[in-house]
């Protein structure tokens, strides 16, 4: 029985000393400033639900994002978002994608939460193996939030969800984007 004490003893002991050590690690990550300055850029993946006007269901698919841009200040940043909603499936694919010109707010100088919206195009793309494809473009938006974890001076992981939509044609169509990112400052 004293053995099993030990053990344990030592394994908690063990357990303690990696969380002080994590938890110093992460204080002196966090200490540090936050400077958004000069260009950043930021990249995510996760899962996406896509939806249009007169459809029933939304379908869940891959989908991802990459933005890069100027700093104004430690508030506002400025750039361009590409994201993208793709699913593949029996011989044919459905993609919906859109670039906008953004604006990314930060409520607070030293804070990662963060406010972005933006304006653009958006691209609608069917495709059925052996017929073809066809595409339709239109005016679109971006909508979202997120937050910066820095893990790095200037890498943070920034977990995120975006609403973007579509204006064509032949009605809207909309997807929401659920997922983490790494953004460069």
């Amino acid at each position: 029985m004293r053995a099993v004490n030990r053990i344990v003893g030592a394994g908690l002991a063990s357990l303690s000393l990696l969380a002080f050590a994590a938890s110093a690690s992460a204080q002196e990550v966090v200490e540090q400033p936050r400077l958004r300055q000069g260009f950043w850029a930021g990249l995510g993946l996760g899962h996406g639900s896509l939806g249009c006007e007169g459809c029933d269901t939304r379908e869940g698919a891959l989908s991802g994002n990459l933005r890069l841009g100027g700093t104004l200040s430690q508030k506002l940043l400025l750039g361009f978002e590409s994201n993208t909603w793709y699913k593949s499936e029996d011989g044919g694919s459905l993609e919906m994608s859109n670039g906008s010109a953004i604006a990314v707010f930060y409520p607070s100088e030293t804070g990662g939460f963060h406010l972005k919206g933006g304006l653009g195009v958006s691209r609608l793309r069917a495709a059925i193996e052996g017929l073809g494809s066809d595409s339709e473009w239109g005016v679109g938006a971006v909508l979202g939030v997120g937050y910066d974890f820095r893990v790095a001076r200037n890498i943070s992981l920034t977990p995120y969800l975006n609403g973007v939509g579509g204006n064509f044609d032949g009605g809207t169509a909309n997807f929401w984007q659920i997922g983490l990112g790494f953004s460069w400052h």
